[in-house]
């Protein structure tokens, strides 16, 4: 820490200890009768409202002490004893009522926990788990209790433990019908009101929260003469997300949060949580447009409204719990006036579902960016083929179909870069013999090995690097190809045929009593029918550089097998059908060549 910024916290320091000193000899306490049982504020109470925070309310000052203030009963009295400002923020019990509410909707089925307001449960009743029943999104165990918090000028009001009581109970929304909200409320023993709002939606997979917070009388009003006004209200998702793929391993790798503020994107992977929490972790304050945490498939995203189109100024937290290798936000944002005429009130949106970038862009804060579509320079190539599998399947109801559509369509455009390779290849494998005798003669000159070498070519009129020309080509698409299919919901539990139920997973025709060392339990039949067809590809493509390289066209698909062996049936279904027509194409090739006595003609 610099020298500047030691003396920035010091003087902060000193405002924050002078302010209360400073300001109670400027504006003393108006001592004040006791009121009765029920009291009410003095005419013209309510202050006007400020931009980015709640104005305090002018409650008439009670007889608050060094000792404390009265407290305030649940009918509105006081007692006679005396709480200090920390027991004042302190919950009061809640009124009777259920452990937690369920709310369905033909989308999803959540669980409202009262302790904290927490949701603690999020059914998606469209996905279903490889373990039977709709996918949950909320991990089993974890903590109890949410995050939230109201910051005042000089304390905090945590209302991760909070009890609240619902107005309502269990209750159900069906396709077409409107809005509900679910009010959940609570009180402080110093007599403030905090009410959490839910209001759901059966069209979507969001929810709104509201947190507010009201209250008033004499209590209140001493007590904010000492916490000062609510400058923010912090929304925070503390519970991770839950594993929901059978192979959890590959599912853990593409865990991570991430924070929208401004035009930037800020991501970190869950990986880094292993060794330390730091890793992890992250503050910005700017123009807040979201926080997250998602996986392959699913997201969890508290999503700022926008106030007629302006940003909204405010702090997210990335962070985690290592112990339970979980990832969490937190999103600070301005208080501002209730539209009830309470104190104190925020709104964050939240969406729990799919990551579909149709559903993701009504929200208008971009992210749909948020999806894990590659760098970005493969970015482009991703869209461009999630929406030509979306295009295709308004008529061709089976993904299986539009993957082998696509990897004919690509063979296809890079038939002529392929075509040439291999006939460059082929000639190259023709001057071997020419290449011996000049390495022969010129085993003791490098330099002018490489100067005859170089004239050969150009005689010949071939390019030694030809052949690299299609791999080089083509990686950007199979990379895209690779982003799409391992990270597009609409392929997860889409089956082909036959053995293949799930393209987004490996398709395992058996699971083994035993484990392969690097294969694992499953007996994936795909691969290997892959690396069949890559073999036989390999036959009838033209090789250069001796046994060497002979070895390693024999060894590259065993090598394959490996490599493909635990991903995406969709993937390894597009590189078989690639291999095959490879194959046929090489095999065109040999036999125009063998029929012309050696000249490629086809």
């Amino acid at each position: 820490m610099d020298r500047r910024t030691v003396i920035g916290f010091v003087l902060i320091f000193l405002i924050i200890i002078g302010y209360p000193l400073v300001m109670n000899k400027i504006y003393p306490p108006k001592p004040v009768t006791r009121p009765q049982a029920t009291t009410e504020s003095a005419p013209g109470a309510e202050a006007t409202t400020t931009t980015g925070a709640a104005a305090e309310p002018s409650a008439p000052a009670g007889d608050w002490t060094e000792q404390g203030l009265p407290a305030a009963d649940v009918d509105g009295s006081q007692s006679a004893m005396p709480l200090t400002m920390a027991q004042a923020l302190e919950p009061a019990p809640a009124a009777g009522g259920p452990a937690f509410v369920t709310v369905t909707t033909p989308l999803y089925r959540a669980r409202i926990d009262m302790q904290g307001g927490a949701i603690s449960g999020w059914e998606l009743l469209n996905h279903q788990s490889w373990r039977g029943g709709p996918v949950q999104m909320v991990p089993d165990k974890g903590v109890v209790g949410g995050a939230d918090r109201i910051i005042f000028r000089a304390a905090e009001l945590d209302l991760a433990m909070f009890p609240y009581a619902s107005d309502e109970g269990d209750f159900e929304l069906a396709a077409g019908a409107g809005k509900r909200t679910l009010t959940l409320r609570g009180t402080t023993r110093g007599g403030l009101e905090v009410r959490k709002i839910f209001t759901f939606d059966p069209a979507t997979y969001g929810v709104s929260v509201d947190l507010e917070l009201g209250g008033d009388g004499v209590a209140v009003g001493n007590l904010l003469t000492q916490t000062g006004s609510p400058d923010a209200v912090r929304f925070g998702w503390n519970r991770g997300i839950a594993l929901v793929e059978r192979h959890e391993k590959a599912e853990q790798a593409s865990l991570r949060a991430f924070a929208g503020i401004g035009e930037d994107l800020h991501l970190r992977k869950r990986d880094g949580l292993k060794k330390d929490v730091t890793k992890v972790e992250g503050q910005w304050r700017g123009s807040i447009r979201f926080a997250g945490i998602q996986d392959r498939y699913f997201a969890i995203i508290g999503i700022v409204p926008q106030v007629q189109g302006e940003p909204v100024e405010g702090t997210v937290r990335l962070g985690g719990d290592k112990d339970r290798l979980a990832q969490t936000w937190a999103i600070d944002l301005p208080a501002r006036r209730a539209d009830s005429g309470g104190i104190a009130a925020a709104r964050l949106d939240l969406y729990i579902g799919p990551q579909q970038a149709d559903l993701l862009r009504v929200y208008g804060q971009g992210l749909e960016n948020t999806m894990d579509l590659g760098w970005k320079w493969v970015r482009p190539l991703s869209k461009l083929v999630l929406w030509g599998m979306d295009l295709l399947y308004r008529y061709i109801p089976n993904y299986g179909v539009i993957i082998i559509i696509f990897s004919i369509v690509t063979k296809l455009m890079f038939y002529p870069l392929t075509q040439t390779s291999t006939k460059s290849m082929r000639k190259m494998q023709e001057l071997q013999p020419k290449l011996k005798a000049l390495q022969e003669k010129y085993k003791n000159d490098k330099e002018k090995l490489n100067a005859a070498t170089l004239k050969l070519y150009q005689e010949e009129k071939v390019n030694p690097l030809s052949g690299c020309w299609p791999l080089l080509v083509q990686s950007p698409v199979f990379i895209a190809l690779y982003q799409a299919l391992s990270h597009t919901v609409s392929l997860r539990g889409q089956p082909f045929f036959a053995w293949i139920r799930d393209l987004s997973q490996p398709d395992a025709i058996a699971t083994l009593p035993f484990a392969i060392p690097l294969l694992g339990s499953d007996l994936n039949l795909l691969p290997f029918l892959m690396g069949i067809a890559m073999y036989f590809q390999t036959k009838y493509t033209p090789t250069t550089g001796g046994g060497q390289m002979a070895i390693m066209n024999n060894m590259m698909p065993v090598i394959m097998i490996f490599i493909f062996y635990s991903m995406p049936s969709g993937l390894v279904l597009y590189w078989s059908v690639q291999n095959v027509l490879q194959a046929y194409q090489s095999w065109r090739i040999h036999v125009t060549a063998g029929k012309s006595g050696g000249a490629v003609t086809a």
